[in-house]
């Protein structure tokens, strides 16, 4: 390829040969007139990014949001403009002040844009059902690693929530997560129509791409730019000739995702030093065993005593309770880092916990054998009190089968009584760091739960918790166990938390950009997102296009307190004065809360192996499943394990009716077309249990032991593959 010489370089050379030309007697040596240059309009240039002369925001994300800032680890800064930002029903824009701290986009950034026409089928796009497609050489949508050249594991979508062409979105969606502190192009080529003719390239772009002089400054500013993405596109092998559109965007610093949460955990246990968590006892409950005709009040089968209370955790929000909608306090002047109101303020915790019978059931006596302790994390926007499920409770019944005592606390800012203000964040998306402020201080709770679990000064101290003088329970070693949000959020906790190293996460996933539109537990949130439960004068977002920007947009903040910004560091590249750590995912295939493709995304990012064989042959959407998923090595493993369960297909033996694959389209499975929810159904498997209790032991005696039968996938309710 021939060196470049940009069109002003182009333009005074032949100036120049024109002017030697003119002094010449030889009218044969004159050159050709110059190519004056074009005109092309790019509206509000200073705050959209010109590549798209109708979307301000398109292509998301896009350097142009981003400056140049040599304070930060990346070197950028995130430079929104709230001018730039959707507004809602009140014409109240976005703030972008909050997302305006990070030095570049989310690990999980949903890449947006409009390609007018576009027909994926016709343009050979991969899709979901064959991600692996996105890394061939010739593959029509690329993301390349700027710095290796490599491409990445993605896969595009057409939001199938609206057929609307001026509202329906091009989404790019990362399988693999993009590397912290990482710069990556996109690049398109060879899209074509649903008449198999190739699309014209947008006008900015061909200028770009074709060395065409403009009169446009802020065109002819970032043409130097756009010829650094060239080159390495052309060193790809991805020639520029060809392309549709290319940009390029950075990918936030390990430092931006995680130093709030870190810095709160530091500093509170710091101030802590070697005491235990002050706690108060409020009531001590001892239940009956059940009679022969079943449970009746005060009776339960499983579960003698149950300890519930309150404990104090260092309060790194700006309210004296840290209630729903409060936001991190800091300091002035504000360096970035959460800070104590008053240098002292403590936010009141409650707690759950459940001793089973086969601990203890005559507490004037030793324990039969002293509980393993574990946190217990509950689902979406739920609360401690889901550990308090009674009789015939899985988590009761684990507890009693396997001698382990649960202990749980409110996810705050995520919790049942979060859930008025999620509403009002949803209506008004400048709320969302308050929402998200919160959940990192829930972190903390847990964080401090831990610890008095651990302590020798905490619960086992208390004589709530002892039984004849004696502790009931072990508290050598903490674990964690949680399902849905408790296996979402509980992926963050897992990777900063320091008196817990091994954990499992029911039916997981990451990013919640992700998981929303595929979820059907959304489907409840949607008129106050999109505006239509709140009247016309109401909050909300009508526009199906600015509701996938905000989604995406969110998750720039979302990272900081879930498992998207977190599960990288689980087991490798771990935290500052964080151990590692080791998780054991048990996944619903099928599952129509949280999508089965967002746990296999997660297990990615871990490290984790697959557990084999994962399906029947032919059962999983994917023609390629599970790519980049190592299996389970032979022989003894320690370490981190995706396993997938499944309840049979609908019609095909399953013994509860079964489950159908998930739409591959971003919708939610809704029965009855998709078959029975199976949700909750790996926890309740007497298998799935038996696999928990030998990953939930001591490091070192803790593995992966396969309880299924190890030539089938692991299945519920009885369902026999083939049978």
């Amino acid at each position: 390829m021939s060196a470049y010489r940009s069109p002003l370089i182009l333009l005074a050379g032949a100036l120049l040969s024109a002017s030697i030309a003119g002094c010449s007697d030889s009218s044969d040596s004159r050159p050709p007139a110059p190519v004056p240059p074009i005109s092309i309009e790019t509206p509000n240039a200073e705050r959209c990014e010109i590549l798209d002369g109708v979307n301000c925001m398109f292509p998301w994300p896009s350097a142009a949001f981003t400056v140049a800032d040599e304070t930060t680890p990346t070197g950028r800064r995130v430079n929104l403009s709230q001018a730039s930002l959707p507004a809602n029903k009140q014409d109240v824009r976005v703030d972008p002040g909050e997302w305006n701290r990070n030095d570049g986009f989310s690990p999980s950034q949903l890449i947006m844009l409009q390609v007018p026409g576009i027909d994926l089928e016709q343009t050979g796009a991969a899709a979901i059902t064959d991600i692996e497609q996105s890394l061939n050489a010739d593959a029509p949508i690329v993301v390349i690693n700027a710095e290796t050249g490599e491409q990445h594991l993605i896969f595009a979508e057409l939001d199938a929530n609206t057929d609307e062409p001026s509202e329906q979105a091009l989404l790019i969606r990362p399988m693999q997560q993009f590397e912290r502190g990482g710069r990556y192009i996109v690049a398109l080529r060879g899209l074509r129509d649903a008449d198999g003719q190739e699309l014209e390239a947008p006008a900015v772009f061909r200028a770009f791409r074709d060395d065409t002089l403009t009169d446009n400054s802020a065109i002819e500013d970032r043409r130097a730019a756009m010829e650094d993405i060239f080159t390495i596109l052309a060193d790809a092998g991805i020639a520029r000739e060809k392309l549709y559109l290319a940009w390029d965007f950075n990918i936030g610093s390990v430092q931006s995702i995680t130093e709030r949460l870190l810095h709160i955990r530091d500093e509170a246990f710091a101030d802590l030093g070697s005491a235990a968590p002050l706690f108060e006892v409020a009531a001590v409950t001892e239940f009956a065993p059940c009679g022969i005709d079943g449970c009746g009040e005060g009776e339960d089968e499983q579960i003698s005593r149950e300890v519930s209370g309150t404990f104090q955790v260092p309060n790194f929000l700006a309210s004296d309770e840290g209630g729903p909608g409060s936001t991190f306090y800091y300091a002035d002047p504000d360096d970035g880092l959460p800070d104590r109101l008053g240098g002292d303020n403590l936010f009141t915790a409650r707690f759950f916990c459940r001793i089973p019978r086969s601990v203890s059931e005559d507490f004037a006596q030793a324990p039969k054998v002293q509980a393993r302790a574990s946190l217990y994390g509950h689902g979406l926007l739920g609360s401690a009190g889901e550990v308090q499920g009674g009789t015939g409770n899985n988590v009761d019944i684990m507890a009693d089968t396997y001698q382990m005592m649960f202990c749980a606390t409110d996810w705050s800012g995520f919790a049942n009584e979060d859930a008025g203000f999620a509403v009002q964040a949803l209506q008004d998306f400048s709320l969302l760091p308050a929402f998200f402020d919160r959940q990192q201080q829930g972190m903390l709770n847990f964080m401090f739960l831990a610890r008095l679990l651990k302590h020798d000064a905490g619960f086992a101290a208390h004589p709530a918790f002892q039984s004849g003088g004696v502790a009931a329970f072990d508290n050598s070693v903490v674990y964690y166990d949680g399902n849905s949000q408790g296996g979402i959020l509980g992926g963050a906790l897992m990777a900063v938390i320091q008196d817990v190293t091994r954990g499992v996460l029911g039916v997981p996933g990451m990013a919640y950009s992700f998981l929303l539109r595929r979820s059907i537990d959304f489907d409840v949130y949607k008129p106050f997102f999109g505006g239509g439960a709140t009247g016309d004068n109401g909050g909300g977002y009508p526009s199906i296009k600015d509701q996938g920007f905000l989604l995406s947009l969110a998750q720039m903040l979302w990272d900081r307190a879930e498992s998207s910004g977190y599960v990288y560091h689980i087991e490798n590249n771990t935290l500052p004065n964080t151990p590692s750590h080791a998780v054991l995912l048990q996944v619903a295939y099928g599952d129509h809360q949280v999508s089965m493709w967002a746990a296999e995304s997660m297990a990615r990012a871990i490290g984790a192996r697959l557990r084999v064989p994962a399906l029947e042959p032919g059962r999983h959407p994917d023609s390629n499943p599970f790519v980049g998923l190592e299996p389970v090595p032979a022989g003894e493993f320690l370490g981190s394990v995706i396993s997938i369960w499944d309840n049979g297909p609908v019609g095909g033996g399953a013994v509860n009716g079964g489950s159908a694959a998930p739409p591959i389209t971003n919708t939610p499975p809704f029965e009855p077309d998709f078959g029975e929810d199976p949700h909750s159904r790996p926890r309740k498997d007497p298998v799935a249990q038996k696999q928990k209790h030998f990953f939930l032991m001591p490091d070192g005696v803790g593995r992966f032991v396969d309880t299924c039968d190890s030539s089938l996938p692991c299945t519920v309710d009885g369902y026999v593959p083939g049978g």
